[in-house]
């Protein structure tokens, strides 16, 4: 074995290990889909329901993930199987799901890169729905530049963890707060603006249903990338003495922080009632059209977007990676291009899959929403609950204790309000929202 498999990096301090792990939590989802069902869901109402599933089920989840890799110091499969034998194969299920979404994330990722370029040289032009169409059913286009996102992820990754992951982030995250800030001190300045603050925290408890519940669960899970082993690989390369739930509360702050600020800015655009990719690529360079040096705002806007998507990838590749550097004691150069290689073929087909191949499909399906819908609704939720019942109820209850008060950070009277959340709340909610997701997607075909 080489000494590059033999020596096993990691971050080089507390705000490395913060602005890694919030690099990975924050993505698209922050900004298109919790602006969307915030307008939806009552605003400030559903803000507040939010913050309470953060409190509930998402930091708790957090906490899990970074401990089990803080505690085992492996990849995701080896991670498990240290702690409890036979266990291997969650984190294998970890690594697939996370795999699988590289499929359709580089996807939209790459599509960035072309918009950034697009609002540069203003030529997106009047029919904004018509180019996104023309554009992501074409059959080159989206795959030059998908490859180009997957193999600015790969460069990064085999600069290693502080040569690549940890240097990448110092210079990613503070970009992406100052484009951040930027847009939303501009869109506060509209008058507009000013009115969209008020949308966005004035609570309307009257739009609060029994959805608005699962919406806040299904977001407070999805937005921290739990189950898919990213934040456990993350977790794996913490210092010894960096604490754990430090970790996670910063992380989980920044993280809604963006989402919040992304909400303010969607809002003073006037665009909240769209969603997704019609939201990001069809609605809001529209509006950027009709403002003062809209090409600018919407070259932010767009830059924004991939740093955020850019941000979460690495830490989807350096999941998968990290299996082949120390499970099959490859190089890590070998390890990331084996990955490079399968996330090139497999967004390929995602990619064709909206043209020319979109007549192949499955369930109704064609590729690309397949795997976002089978990742969303079953293999993340079904991770979710696992990786909460592992830490509740098969790790040796001591063990974990050990790890979370004396190494982690959580101090013995919260330790029994984390280890109950774990235990016996976590599980209940995701299962919920796992249960309901089943049912609305089957209702929907």
């Amino acid at each position: 074995m080489s000494t590059e498999t033999t020596k096993r990096g990691g971050f080089g301090g507390k705000l490395a290990a913060i602005l890694a792990a919030a690099g990975s939590a924050i993505g698209l989802g922050n900004i298109w889909r919790f602006p969307y069902i915030t307008s939806e869901n009552g605003g400030g109402a559903f803000i507040i329901i939010y913050l309470g599933c953060i409190l509930l089920l998402g930091l708790p989840l957090l906490i899990a993930e970074f401990a089990v890799g803080h505690n085992s110091k492996c990849n995701p499969i080896d991670a498990f199987a240290k702690i409890r034998k036979g266990w291997g194969w969650l984190g294998a299920m970890g690594l697939i799901s996370v795999f699988l979404i590289m499929g359709y994330y580089f996807v939209i990722s790459g599509w960035t890169i072309n918009y950034t370029i697009a609002s540069a040289t203003d030529s997106i032009g009047g029919d904004y729905g018509g180019f996104f169409t023309t554009f992501t059913t074409d059959i080159w286009k989206p795959l030059i530049f998908t490859v180009a996102f997957i193999l600015l992820n790969h460069f990064i990754i085999i600069g290693g963890v502080q040569g690549g992951i940890e240097k990448a982030s110092k210079i990613m995250m503070p970009l992406l707060f100052a484009i951040l800030v930027v847009l939303a001190v501009y869109s506060l300045w509209l008058p507009e603006g000013r009115e969209a603050l008020g949308n966005v925290f004035t609570p309307d408890f009257s739009k609060v249903t029994g959805k608005t519940f699962l919406d806040a669960m299904g977001q407070a899970f999805f937005t921290l990338s739990v189950g898919m082993g990213a934040m456990l690989i993350y977790g794996s390369y913490f210092k010894e003495g960096t604490k754990i739930a430090g970790t996670a509360i910063s992380v989980v702050t920044l993280d809604t922080l963006v989402a919040i600020i992304a909400a303010v800015i969607i809002f003073s655009a006037g665009v909240e009632n769209e969603s997704g990719m019609q939201l990001a690529f069809v609605a809001m360079p529209k509006v950027f059209a009709a403002m003062p040096l809209g090409n600018v705002w919407s070259m932010l806007f767009f830059l924004l977007l991939g740093l955020a998507a850019l941000s979460s990838t690495i830490s989807m590749h350096e999941a998968v990676t990290s299996y082949f550097v120390e499970k099959r004691g490859m190089t890590r150069t070998m390890g990331a291009t084996i990955v490079t290689l399968g996330a090139i073929l497999l967004a390929s087909a995602a990619s064709l899959s909206l043209g020319a191949w979109n007549e192949y499909r499955v369930a109704g399906m064609n590729l690309f929403a397949l795997l976002d819908n089978f990742t969303a609704i079953v293999m993340l939720p079904l991770l979710g609950i696992l990786t909460s019942v592992f830490v509740g109820w098969i790790w040796k209850r001591s063990d974990a204790k050990a790890e979370l008060t004396a190494q982690g950070g959580v101090d013995k009277a919260t330790y029994p309000v984390i280890y109950f959340l774990l235990r016996y709340v976590c599980p209940v909610l995701v299962s919920t929202v796992f249960v309901f997701g089943i049912i609305d997607f089957i209702k929907s075909l």
